[in-house]
């Protein structure tokens, strides 16, 4: 073993024996309390993601949908046009094209509420998404007030940062209820 590393544990040893007499007892009560605050923001966090992932997928559908009900009205409108020219020459049109046209509309009309059944999932999840990143986000405020406890060494810090952080889990268990029901 060399000088340096002989110096670092002794440097070591020396550090944790001022901090054995000096540290408060409720230090280990802020250590758990700010690792159960981190496990739950995670949580928090990984729900609010897939909350944030269901809006890009039903958002798309969404848009998906709205452009085949624009494409078959165009497509309908364009036979539509069609029929009155040859009307207009003295043509009749095609049996087959104008129920393509009612087929193109109702398909139309079947894509508008599949829209629009897409947009009320996309506010629904807008929503859980909001309750869970509130949740991570007030965890990570008592998470830094529960650490500032220790260093500032004021317990009723501590206090603070655990009734935020149960305003929190509150918040994650609503959530949690009204996503999973």
């Amino acid at each position: 073993m060399n000088e340096y590393s002989e110096s670092s544990e002794i440097a070591t040893e020396l550090a944790l024996e001022d901090l054995g007499d000096h540290t408060p007892s409720w230090f280990r009560g802020v250590a758990f309390t700010t690792l159960g605050f981190s496990v739950l923001a995670s949580i928090a966090a990984l729900l609010a993601g897939m909350t944030a992932h269901e809006i890009i997928l039903e958002r798309t559908e969404e848009i998906v949908a709205v452009t085949d009900r624009d494409a078959d009205l165009i497509t309908a409108e364009v036979l539509r046009s069609k029929h009155e020219v040859q009307i207009a020459l003295g043509v009749t049109p095609d049996a087959e094209e104008v129920e393509e046209i009612a087929a193109l509309e109702a398909e139309a009309a079947a894509e508008d509420a599949e829209a629009a059944a897409g947009e009320a999932a996309v506010r629904e999840y807008s929503s859980e998404h909001l309750v869970f990143a509130l949740a991570a986000t007030i965890f990570a405020v008592a998470i830094a007030i529960t650490g500032l406890s220790a260093i500032v060494r004021q317990r009723w810090l501590w206090g603070a940062g655990i009734v935020m952080g149960i305003s929190a889990g509150a918040i994650l268990a609503a959530g949690a209820v009204w996503m999973f029901s």
